[in-house]
C-alpha cells in the first residue's frame, strides 16, 4: 500500500463527518442515475409485454398450409412460427417472430415466403399478410424500429446527462468543502517533498474509495426505490384503464437491465473522479508557502450592509458577511433547496388543476356521464329500447340512467337564417336532470297535457345571424316545424321522373342514392333512391324556460338551435310521424360502483340490443391515471433533489462553523456572549432557507400563472381559469422552508455543541 491510499483511508476515517456526507452526496446522486434507468427498463419492458399479449407476432401471414407453416419456421431469420386454424378450415394464420435486432426485415420475410412457396412478397403486406409494428418496435426488428428507439434513447439520455451534470455539482461541491479544511496538510506535505502529482492522488484514492461503498448502496438505493414507485402504481390501480386486474401483474414487471446500470455506476465514478481531480488540480496551484500561512475560511472584501444587519444588527452583518465568503456554495444550496420546494409546492397542485379543468371543458360540452349507449331496435318492437333501459337496471351495474330521443325540424326552412329546431324526448331521470332537478311542470302533468316545454336560448351565445327567427320562435305558445320525412323509390320509379328532379346533390337534391352491402361480395349494390321531403308538424308549447336554469346552461350549445322538451310517452304516441331520431334512442349512465366497470363494460358490448357509443369513465381514467403517474414520478425526482439540498445544507452549515471555530472562540474571547453566538448561527441558517422559501414562492406564484394561460390556451374557456389557486402551494412553500430550517438549525446546534467541547484556547489554537 503506498503512502497515498494509506493518508486518503487515514483522512476518511479520521474525518468521519465530511467523509459520511460526502458518501451521502454519492449515493444520492447513484440512486437518483439508477432509478432513472430502473425506471426507463421497467416502462420498456412492460410496453414490450403489452404489444406482444396483443398480438404475438411480428407478422401475421393470413392463409398458409401446414406444410407451409413449417417451411417458414426454418426459414433464416424467423425464430418462431405458430399455426392457428382459421375458422373456415382447411388453412392457418402463421404467427412469425422474427430475430431480434435485424435491420432489414423486408428480406428475411421475401425470403421466408419464397422458400415456402406463397407466390407473394413484403410489397403485398396489404392484401396477404399485417406487420405488429408496435411489437416490431420494442424488439429492434426493421430500420424503422431502430430510427424510432434511437430517437426515444436520446431523448432519454439526453436527459439523464443533464441531470448527471447537477449531480456532479453536489459531489463536487462535497469534494470542495471537504478539501478545503486540509489546505494546511497538503502544503505541509508539499514541503517535506510531495509531489503535486501525489497530492492529486491522495484526493483522488479518497473519491475511489468512496465509489467503493457509495456506488453500490447508491444502485441499491435507486433500484429500490424504482421498485417502490412500481408498487405504488399497481397499488393505486393505474393500469386497470388499458388491462385486466389479471393482466397486469402478468404483464407488467418492474425489470432493470445489468448495462444500464453499469453505465449509472461508471457515469458516478467518473464524475467523482473528476470532482476529487479538480479539486486536488485548485489546491497545487498554491505555493506550500501559501497553503501553510493561508488561513480557511479567509475573510473576502463583502458588503458593509445587508437586508439581514439591518433587521438582525451585528448578529446579521457577520452572518451575511460569512455567507458571502463562499458565495458559490451559497447559491449551489439555494438553487437546491429552491427547486426542491417548488417541485413539492406546486407540481400536485398544478397536475390537479389541469386534471379539473379538463373535467370541467367534458362537462361543458355535456359530457358529464360514464357511459352512453345507443340502443338498437328490434324489428318486432319497435320501442325495444325500453328492454335495454329496464336489462341496465336489473344488472346493478348502473345508476342515473338517461335515456334521451333526438329529433328535429326546421323552422322557416326556405329563408337564409332558418334555425333548427331540436325535439328531445326523455325518460323521467332525463326530464328531472335537464331541469337540475326543479322542473316547472312535473312529468306527468306534461305527458297528460301533450304539450312541451322550450329552453330559451340567449343572444350571447346565439348564432346571429339566425337569433331574429330563434327570439320569434322563442315567443310562440304554438310553433309549427317542418319535419324531414324519407321514403326509399325503386330504381323504375326513379328513372321515370320528370328529367328536372335529377340533380345532384350539391344542389340539395331531393333524391339520393340507398345501396345494400352484397353479403357475398362485400361489393355495394344500388337498390333505390331516398325520397326526402318535408312535412309540419304543430307543437304545443307550454311555458318557456330560461337556459341558464337548466342543464344545458353548463354545456355548449348548438348556435343556430332551439330545444323543445317532450316526454317519452308523447314520442311512442307521435313515432309515425318522425323519420329514425337524429342521435338515438340512447341512455347515458353513471357507474353503481367503480369497481365494476370492466364488468358493466362488457355488459354492454355483450348485450345485443346495446352499443357502446362514449366510454366516458374509462377515457377520464386513462387520463387521470396518467397524471396521476406524473405526479408519482414528479414527488420520486422532488424527494430526491430535497435529499440533494439538504445534504449539501448539512454540509456547508456544518463545515463553515468548524471552519470559523478559532474565530468564534477569539469573538467569544473579546466579549461575545453564548447567546449572540446561537443568535448569528440561527440567522445564518435563515439566509439558507428564507431566501429559498421566498425564491420558491415566487415560482411557484409564476407556475401557477403559466398553468392558467396554459388551461386557457387548450380549452380556450377562460371560466376553467377558477379551477387553478394561486395560494395553495405558498403553504406548501413555508411548510417545506420550516422544515429545511429545522435541518440547518440542528445541524448548527450539533457543530457548536461539539465545538463547546474545547476550551476557547484550544479552539484558537486548533489547525485542521
Amino acid at each position: 500500500m503506498n503512502f497515498q491510499t494509506l493518508l486518503a483511508k487515514r483522512y476518511i476515517f479520521a474525518q468521519k463527518r465530511h467523509s459520511v456526507l460526502t458518501l451521502c452526496s454519492i449515493i444520492v446522486a447513484l440512486a437518483f442515475m439508477s432509478m432513472l434507468f430502473s425506471g426507463f427498463t421497467t416502462c420498456f419492458t412492460s410496453l414490450r409485454n403489452i404489444a406482444y399479449d396483443k398480438a404475438p407476432y411480428h407478422c401475421l401471414v393470413y392463409s398458409v398450409t401446414k406444410e407451409q407453416g413449417e417451411l417458414l419456421s426454418q426459414a433464416e431469420g424467423i425464430t418462431s412460427c405458430v399455426l392457428k386454424e382459421n375458422p373456415e378450415g382447411g388453412t392457418y394464420q402463421a404467427q412469425l417472430l422474427i430475430q431480434k435486432y435485424i435491420d432489414d426485415e423486408q428480406k428475411v420475410l421475401d425470403a421466408a415466403f419464397e422458400k415456402a412457396g406463397l407466390g407473394f412478397g413484403y410489397m403485398e403486406m396489404l392484401n396477404n399478410f399485417e406487420m405488429n409494428f408496435d411489437l416490431m418496435q420494442y424488439d429492434f426488428v426493421g430500420v424503422a424500429a431502430w430510427y424510432t428507439v434511437a430517437c426515444t434513447f436520446a431523448l432519454f439520455f439526453g436527459f439523464v446527462i443533464i441531470l448527471a451534470m447537477a449531480m456532479r455539482l453536489v459531489i463536487d461541491t462535497a469534494f470542495e468543502i471537504s478539501s478545503k479544511e486540509r489546505e494546511r496538510q497538503f502544503g505541509v506535505l508539499q514541503s517535506i517533498g510531495a509531489t503535486p502529482g501525489q497530492v492529486v492522488k491522495i484526493i483522488t484514492m479518497e473519491g475511489t474509495l468512496l465509489s467503493i461503498i457509495g456506488i453500490p448502496i447508491g444502485l441499491i438505493c435507486g433500484n429500490a426505490l424504482t421498485y417502490a414507485a412500481y408498487r405504488i402504481v399497481l397499488y393505486t390501480k393505474l393500469m386497470e384503464a388499458m388491462l385486466t386486474p389479471e393482466k397486469i401483474e402478468e404483464l407488467v414487471c418492474f425489470s432493470t437491465n445489468p448495462w444500464m446500470m453499469l453505465a449509472s455506476a461508471a457515469t458516478g465514478y467518473v464524475w467523482v473522479w473528476l470532482s476529487a481531480y479538480a479539486t486536488g488540480m485548485r489546491i497545487i496551484k498554491m505555493s506550500p508557502m501559501q497553503a501553510i500561512t493561508s488561513r480557511t475560511g479567509t475573510v473576502k472584501k463583502v458588503k458593509k450592509h445587508s437586508i439581514y444587519g439591518l433587521i438582525f444588527g451585528w448578529t446579521g452583518k457577520l452572518a451575511s458577511r460569512n455567507a458571502r465568503r463562499s458565495l458559490k456554495r451559497f447559491w449551489i444550496t439555494v438553487v437546491s433547496l429552491t427547486v426542491s420546494i417548488t417541485l413539492f409546492s406546486t407540481s400536485s397542485f398544478a397536475i390537479d388543476g389541469f386534471i379539473d379543468s379538463y373535467e370541467g371543458y367534458l362537462r361543458s360540452e355535456g359530457i358529464d356521464f360514464d357511459f352512453s349507449a345507443g340502443t338498437i331496435a328490434d324489428d318486432n318492437d319497435r320501442f325495444s329500447y325500453n328492454k335495454s333501459l329496464e336489462e341496465m337496471k336489473n344488472s346493478g351495474y348502473f345508476k342515473d340512467l338517461r335515456l334521451s330521443i333526438n329529433c328535429g325540424g326546421i323552422y322557416e326552412k326556405d329563408t337564409d337564417s332558418a334555425c333548427t329546431i331540436l325535439i328531445d324526448y326523455c325518460n323521467e331521470e332525463t326530464y328531472e336532470y335537464l331541469f337540475n332537478g326543479k322542473p316547472p311542470i312535473s312529468y306527468e302533468e306534461l305527458t297528460a297535457s301533450g304539450e312541451y316545454l322550450m329552453i330559451e336560448i340567449n343572444q350571447e351565445i346565439a348564432d346571429p345571424l339566425v337569433w331574429e327567427n330563434m327570439q320569434k320562435v322563442q315567443q310562440l305558445d304554438e310553433i309549427t316545424v317542418e319535419i324531414r320525412r324519407r321514403q326509399l323509390i325503386s330504381i323504375e320509379e326513379f328513372e321515370a321522373l320528370p328529367e328536372e328532379e335529377h340533380r345532384s346533390h350539391e344542389e340539395r337534391r331531393n333524391y339520393y342514392e340507398a345501396y345494400e352491402t352484397d353479403e357475398e361480395t362485400g361489393e355495394e349494390i344500388l337498390v333505390g333512391y331516398w325520397y326526402t321531403h318535408y312535412v309540419p308538424k304543430t307543437y304545443h308549447i307550454n311555458q318557456s324556460y330560461p337556459i341558464e336554469k337548466s342543464s344545458f346552461g353548463n354545456s355548449t350549445y348548438e348556435m343556430s338551435s332551439v330545444r323543445i322538451i317532450g316526454t317519452l310517452p308523447q314520442y311512442e304516441k307521435h313515432f309515425a310521424d318522425y323519420d329514425p331520431p337524429f342521435n338515438g334512442p340512447y341512455i347515458e349512465c353513471n357507474l353503481a360502483d367503480h369497481d365494476s366497470y370492466r364488468d358493466a363494460l362488457k355488459f354492454i358490448e355483450n348485450n345485443k340490443y346495446l352499443y357502446l357509443e362514449w366510454d366516458a369513465y374509462g377515457m377520464n381514467y386513462a387520463y387521470r391515471s396518467s397524471f396521476t403517474l406524473v405526479k408519482i414520478i414528479m414527488a420520486f425526482i422532488a424527494l430526491m433533489v430535497a435529499l440533494i439540498s439538504i445534504v449539501n445544507m448539512v454540509n456547508i452549515v456544518s463545515t463553515g462553523l468548524l471552519n470559523r471555530r478559532s474565530e468564534l472562540a477569539s469573538m467569544q474571547c473579546v466579549g461575545m456572549t453564548k447567546g449572540q453566538m446561537y443568535g448569528m448561527t440561527i440567522v445564518e441558517c435563515l439566509q439558507y432557507v428564507l431566501t429559498s422559501g421566498v425564491v420558491a414562492s415566487l415560482l411557484s406564484f409564476a407556475v401557477m400563472i403559466g398553468m392558467k394561460y396554459f388551461i386557457r390556451f387548450m380549452t380556450l374557456e377562460e371560466n376553467f381559469e377558477a379551477v387553478i389557486s394561486y395560494t395553495k402551494p405558498q403553504g406548501i412553500v413555508w411548510i417545506c422552508t420550516a422544515a429545511a430550517f429545522v435541518v440547518a438549525l440542528i445541524t448548527a446546534l450539533i457543530s457548536i455543541q461539539g465545538m463547546q467541547k474545547q476550551s476557547l484556547v484550544d479552539q484558537i489554537r486548533s489547525v485542521d
